[in-house]
Formats: C-alpha cells, sequence, structure tokens
C-alpha cells in the first residue's frame, strides 16, 4: 500500500507548506518583475514617441528645404 510522503515524514505539514512556497514564490517574483518592467517601458515608450515626433517634424522640414533649394537650382 502507498502511503503518501506528508504521512510517513516527522512533521506531515512541513512538505506540502516547502512545496507551496518553492512553488509560489518564482511565479509572484516574475509577475512583480513583469509588471514594474512593463511600467518602465511604458515610460520609455512615451519617451521615444515624443523625440519621434520632433524627428518627424525636422525631416520634414529638411525635405521641404531640399525641395525649394532644387527648385531655385534647377526651375529658374
Amino acid at each position: 500500500m502507498l502511503i503518501p510522503m506528508t504521512l510517513r515524514s516527522a512533521e506531515p505539514l512541513s512538505m506540502p507548506l516547502l512545496f507551496a512556497l518553492g512553488t509560489g514564490l518564482p511565479v509572484l517574483l516574475f509577475t512583480c518583475l513583469l509588471a514594474f518592467s512593463m511600467e518602465k517601458m511604458s515610460a520609455w515608450f512615451n519617451a521615444v514617441q515624443k523625440a519621434e515626433k520632433v524627428v518627424r517634424y525636422a525631416a520634414g522640414g529638411i525635405f521641404v528645404l531640399v525641395g525649394v533649394y532644387y527648385i531655385f537650382i534647377f526651375g529658374c
């Protein structure tokens, strides 16, 4: 007859408690790490969006200036 390990040990409640802590703590740590990294990534993404808007306007202005330059060189 098979007797579970918890009933054969000297302290029957220690093994399930250790198993629960051993499997639950890594999951909790990974969840916290994921939540905090998402928060940091969101802040970084917002900063990139602001910089991208400035770079987009600057690139557009450069294209307009180059276009006007070519119009004066080849158009006149």
